[in-house]
């Protein structure tokens, strides 16, 4: 008789790679405050291009991990020819990126933020983090995108008792679905939304 294998069911592993300590805290912060059931792993790669985060992506799927999601801010990429077309280039290859999701933000994840403190849909036109940081320093007066800051702040709980999830959510989507229809090539949207519901549905 042979010996009985013990088969113990491997924890589900999310992986998620950022490009600054913006990303790496709201999503250890969101981690912490949903108290997931699986393990969610925010990566912050040493260089903060594309090129590395990308890399840093497909690194993690291919240490087996369940989900990989990939958040880029758009801001400099889309405004830089040649990294709008390498992006673009890394993007497109479909082999490389299999089971990797792209969450993109327009300009940067501080639009994110700003949403859960908007009470109506805005058409309102940020091109870079400085633009956006002026309106959401009237909710968060000490923002600051940095280290120092972020240690004083849970982020991600401090954005859903003060603002309101579901209402950036429905923002956020609308932006998306406009976006759609817009000839503008640095109209404002975010998928952050879309990442966070799809770890909150699990």
């Amino acid at each position: 008789m042979g010996r009985k294998i013990n088969k113990k069911k491997t924890r589900f592993k999310v992986a998620i790679v950022g490009e600054g300590d913006t990303e790496w805290y709201y999503f250890t912060s969101m981690r912490q405050y949903e108290r997931f059931s699986f393990k969610v792993e925010p990566d912050l790669p040493k260089h903060s291009d594309y090129k590395t985060i990308i890399k840093t992506a497909r690194k993690k799927r291919d240490e087996v991990y369940d989900l990989v999601f990939c958040v880029i801010d758009l801001d400099r990429i889309l405004t830089n020819q040649t990294e709008k077309k390498g992006y673009e280039i890394e993007k497109s290859k479909t082999k490389s990126n299999k089971g990797i999701e792209f969450i993109e933000t327009m300009p940067c994840i501080e639009l994110w933020f700003l949403l859960h403190f908007l009470n109506k849909y805005s058409s309102k036109f940020f091109l870079n983090y400085k633009q956006v940081v002026k309106p959401l320093k009237e909710y968060i007066p000490n923002y600051d995108k940095s280290s120092k800051f972020f240690k004083t702040i849970d982020i991600y709980e401090y954005l859903n008792t003060n603002g309101n999830y579901q209402k950036a959510d429905e923002l956020a989507k609308k932006l998306e679905k406009e976006k759609k229809d817009s000839d503008n090539p640095l109209f404002n949207f975010t998928q952050i939304n879309s990442l966070v519901n799809n770890l909150k549905n699990r």
